[in-house]
């Protein structure tokens, strides 16, 4: 029985029906073909490379066959038959000739055809079993390193358009939790009818998608995995006019995931339906071979159509998509449908339908890895609330025990996510799933109540779109604008021209192979183990970057090295209009930001208003000329601290701490030495061999040194947490003033004060012998004492 008391009769029929409804199109699938599917078996031939202008030797070896006789009999079997014909053996090497005009192409008939066919399913399936290599090397790396101890699984973005910017990025997000590393593709690459070649540098909004940026960054990645015991995924696209070769590509590099949506290309790039239905079923053949898992795109209509008014259209194209992937072979574990948290948070009770949305997912596909996706359409310059929001989606996904959580930035309305972007989105995510992470098990809606009526309403809902679909043909309710409002007819969009008929006698060594595999990419004993890593040579050893390390002279870091990019938040004493808006930009010119960019702006209480401002500054930094305290002495655990108070020391360490002034807040004080101490941290009540005199808030100078006095203090630790008109310098030179007019040097005691606003350079100037500043814990303040107190007198 499930959360959500679904009706398991009505949830028959919605599959039902989107089989129904599905079934036509993989019928017109099956019967057509396109270049992009042509080029996929040519590339699994083993065509590579491309020419002096960039054009791969593929699309040029495809073009050719087609100028000569078309491209509805498939390329392969005229391929290889010209092969044979101009003795020819390497197929990339007739695409260069093919491209000089040098080769004709023609239908052969007969014997010919016959050697051509069983040529050309050689040349295949040696592709088809790197794949299988690939797909056996991912599941012995997955057994020795380990998968992420629990789910859902982290999902993090990384799109600044260099692959080599990309690698170290990717690197530090999995250091700091990320279970999978999405590179964002390059703006518009879904509207290139051919693939990149090589490792690039200058994408736009994201990096492109080629074969050898799939090579370096899981090379990268897989450094990462062995470092950190756990094997970190890979995902990239396999959508737009190339989503066959993407598919391959991925493959043969073993990526992990591949965003693979059955309608997103023609709904949101005016991509030919029948290119987009011919080119889809093909790449989810690759991915059922490659143990790839897909990743659907039903969030993206929630970013054009209202998230509640249209939500069963969600339901609808997973269920479509559901039924696709299993008729190509694609196993539930492998189908990332997707939804998203895009309700309007203004809306009465957005969470408990945000809840209803997701559980219902959950309980529809209950062995699908959900993708559930952050919010995008609400957010907004404010990026401290955007971060609020990110936590809700973050609490809903571990409520209804989504598989797959792709972290929400607080920038998403601002500019594409800097480096500290994701890491505080990542401290969200963590913070969240280690709090509730298993809350799912606990979270059970009340019978009856909303969030069950709510998803039950949906279900019926989309059961009754369905019906209307199966009665009017799918491609007729994506032309009457059914999903995400866009409108797009299947004799219209982009790629239509690449698309073909299949004739009497079409061949596709590639489909006959994956055909006839089992599903979920073929029968155990097919596979074959290859070695850890395939050599390769190299341009530049993957996770490596050029010298940063050693740089002197730095620039702030937003997304690329170099890009001087900051963001500033700041109050002014204005009202909230125009002319405040121009005083925020004008200050931040002042403060070096250039150009400037306010991101947020709003009004707080009676004449302030609160600003987000982005900028580039030019300031360098020299760290040559950087002045800090560095630790000089050894951290020592709780047991090596006693051990050597009472072997050296021979009685307890006394010691007493305060607040002093008018300072009340002993958070500070309290944190070092209570024995509760901070952060699973014991305070110095903890240490056997100290003896801790804690004094609390607002003691006097003159209280404090007589208590030094009574309890014979070895060390005299002072918090303050009050800063206004430095009252924090002014109360540590009173107390070190106090204590060298009363005791003489000889019995005075250790001197050490902390807060968040002390430069601890400053000891000299303040008269105490130490000074400890934010983040300080109670063992390495309880070192130092040890180290001041006693070994470096002994080594003395």
């Amino acid at each position: 029985m499930g959360k959500l008391d679904l009706d398991p009769v009505l949830v028959g029929r919605a599959r039902e029906l989107a089989r129904r409804a599905g079934q036509p199109v993989v019928d017109l699938a099956r019967g057509h073909t396109t270049v992009s599917v042509e080029r996929a078996v040519l590339r699994l031939a083993g065509v590579s490379g491309a020419d002096p202008d960039g054009i791969p030797w593929v699309n040029r070896l495809v073009d050719a066959v087609v100028a000569d006789v078309g491209l509805g009999h498939g390329v392969a079997v005229p391929v290889f038959e010209a092969m044979a014909r101009e003795g020819v053996d390497d197929v990339t090497l007739l695409a260069q000739k093919a491209a000089a005009g040098s080769v004709r192409f023609v239908v052969p008939s007969g014997r010919g055809a016959s050697a051509a066919r069983r040529a050309s399913r050689r040349a295949v399936a040696a592709g088809v079993r790197r794949i299988d290599r690939r797909r056996a090397e991912r599941e012995r790396l997955v057994r020795r390193w380990g998968d992420p101890p629990r789910r859902p699984w982290i999902y993090l973005i990384v799109a600044t358009g260099d692959i080599y910017e990309d690698i170290p990025q990717a690197q530090a997000a999995a250091r700091a939790g990320a279970d999978v590393i999405a590179v964002i593709r390059s703006t518009g690459q879904s509207l290139l009818d051919y693939v990149p070649e090589g490792a690039t540098r200058e994408g736009f909004a994201g990096t492109y998608a080629t074969q050898e940026n799939f090579r370096l960054m899981r090379a990268a990645l897989d450094e990462s995995s062995r470092e950190l015991g756990r094997y970190v995924r890979l995902t990239n696209y396999a959508s737009g006019l190339c989503m066959p070769e993407m598919a391959t590509l991925a493959g043969l590099e073993r990526l992990d995931m591949m965003l693979n949506d059955s309608m997103y290309g023609i709904l949101f790039r005016d991509i030919n339906p029948v290119r987009t239905f011919v080119d889809q079923r093909f790449s989810r053949q690759v991915h059922a071979r490659a143990g790839i898992i897909i990743n659907t795109g039903e969030d993206n209509y929630l970013t054009t159509a209202d998230a509640v008014d249209e939500a069963h259209t969600v339901t609808v194209s997973q269920l479509l998509n559901e039924f696709f992937a299993h008729e190509a072979g694609l196993a539930d574990w492998q189908l990332g449908l997707g939804h998203a948290f895009e309700i309007n948070p203004d809306v009465p009770e957005s969470l408990r339908l945000e809840l209803a949305h997701a559980l219902l997912a959950r309980e529809l596909f209950p062995d699908a890895p959900l993708k559930w996706m952050p919010p995008t359409k609400h957010m907004t310059g404010d990026v401290f609330r955007g971060n609020l929001l990110d936590g809700f989606f973050n609490l809903v996904g571990a409520l209804t025990g989504q598989g797959i959580l792709l972290v929400g930035m607080m920038t998403e309305a601002v500019v594409t996510p800097w480096l500290s972007d994701r890491d505080i989105a990542l401290q969200n995510v963590r913070y969240v799933l280690g709090a509730a992470g298993g809350l799912a098990e606990d979270f059970v809606p009340a019978p009856g109540g909303f969030i069950q009526a709510r998803a039950n309403q949906v279900l019926g809902e989309a059961v009754s779109l369905l019906e209307r679909i199966v009665d009017d043909t799918l491609l007729r309710a994506i032309a009457d604008g059914t999903f995400g409002i866009m409108r797009r007819p299947a004799d219209r969009g982009k790629g239509l021209d690449g698309v073909a008929r299949q004739e009497a006698g079409y061949y596709n060594p590639a489909t006959e192979i994956l055909e006839s595999a089992s599903a979920g990419g073929g029968a155990p004993g097919e596979r074959e183990e290859c070695s850890e890593a395939e050599p390769r040579s190299r341009e530049r050893k993957a996770g490596t970057v050029s010298a940063v390390d050693q740089r002197q002279i730095v620039r702030p870091y937003g997304d690329t090295t170099g890009d001087g990019m900051v963001q500033v938040s700041f109050t002014l004493p204005v009202p909230h209009d125009k002319r405040a808006e121009g005083a925020a930009l004008q200050l931040a010119a002042k403060m070096g930001l250039d150009p400037a960019m306010l991101v947020h702006s709003r009004q707080m209480g009676d004449g302030f208003t609160f600003f987000v401002v982005y900028g580039r500054v030019n300031h360098l930094v020299d760290l040559s000329k950087v002045e800090v305290v560095e630790r000089d002495f050894p951290l020592l655990s709780a047991k090596e601290v006693n051990a050597l108070v009472k072997r050296r020391l021979r009685r307890k360490l006394s010691v007493v701490g305060a607040c002093i002034g008018t300072d009340a807040h002993t958070v500070g004080i309290d944190a070092i030495l209570n024995v509760k101490g901070i952060a699973g941290e014991k305070g110095l009540e903890y240490y056997r061999e100290l003896k801790v005199t804690n004094l609390g808030a607002q003691v006097s100078v003159p209280d404090l040194v007589e208590a030094a006095r009574a309890e014979r203090a070895d060390a005299v630790l002072v918090s303050q947490v009050v800063t206004q008109r430095d009252a924090h310098l002014h109360n540590t030179r009173e107390m070190s003033a106090a204590f060298r007019e009363a005791l003489p040097a000889g019995r005075r005691p250790l001197l050490v004060v902390g807060g968040p606003r002390f430069d601890e350079k400053m000891t000299g100037e303040l008269g105490v012998d130490r000074i400890f500043g934010r983040g300080t814990t109670p063992g390495e303040v309880a070192s130092y004492l040890v180290h001041a107190l006693i070994t470096s007198k002994v080594g003395a």
